[in-house]
């Protein structure tokens, strides 16, 4: 039976972690999984079916009819390429909503464990150093400066938006990621802490494959 490595990064919104993630997935030639996309898909799904997100029955029902997966740095609800609208300001909002219900984490976490018994991964989220993968060959809590991560989702949003409501709803989602009861945004205890504030994308990539490499070609460690 095949063992493979996993990479996990957890962090605020604008850390850097899918930018840093999808570099280092390149790198070492491993399958990249953005568990935030994935929970974005299903936010899409739920929001065109208008459904009640207090009614439990009607989300089991849209679950069981959704198919979501990732394809390199795309997302597909069903069968359609969704990776455009699940950056829309109305998706962004919504996911803080969704992705504390139960069923919804499960439906997305299979889809992640799936993959990763396939593939060699670098995954970033919420939780996956926390509750996903907490055996990962290497976890890592990625932050920056809220301002600097405000900043970048700025320039992403085309700096059409106001950067001050940016930053205010940055904050928001900070604070509702760090308190929600079901798997609250959390540094593990034996993740490596990696704040991104002045450094590059380079950098930081280049820190965490050297990382990789010193445990993984450390005689003592074991993939079994």
């Amino acid at each position: 039976m095949s063992v493979y490595y996993q990479i996990a990064m957890d962090g605020p919104a604008g850390a850097g972690k899918s930018t840093i993630a999808r570099a280092l997935s390149k790198k070492l030639g491993f399958t990249y999984i953005n568990s935030g996309g994935l929970y974005r898909c299903y936010a899409i799904a739920l929001k065109n079916a208008n459904t009640d997100i207090t009614d439990i029955n009607a989300i089991l029902k849209i679950i069981n009819e959704t198919n979501v997966n990732q394809s390199g740095d795309s997302f597909f609800l069903n069968g359609v390429d969704v990776t455009k609208l699940c950056y829309s300001k109305e998706i962004s909002s919504f996911v803080p909503l969704i992705s504390k219900i139960p069923e919804i984490r499960v439906a997305s976490s299979d889809t992640q464990k799936k993959i990763a018994k396939l593939a060699n991964i670098v995954i970033e989220g919420r939780d996956t150093t926390t509750v996903m993968f907490p055996g990962a060959t290497l976890k890592v809590y990625v932050t920056a400066d809220p301002k600097l991560r405000a900043q970048r989702r700025w320039e992403q949003s085309g700096k059409v938006d106001s950067f001050d409501a940016i930053l205010e709803d940055l904050l928001k989602r900070d604070e509702l990621d760090m308190t929600r009861i079901i798997s609250p945004l959390k540094q593990a205890p034996d993740a490596l802490f990696l704040d991104t504030t002045g450094k590059t994308i380079d950098e930081c990539t280049n820190f965490l494959y050297d990382k990789f490499m010193s445990i993984i070609n450390n005689p003592k460690f074991n993939t079994q």
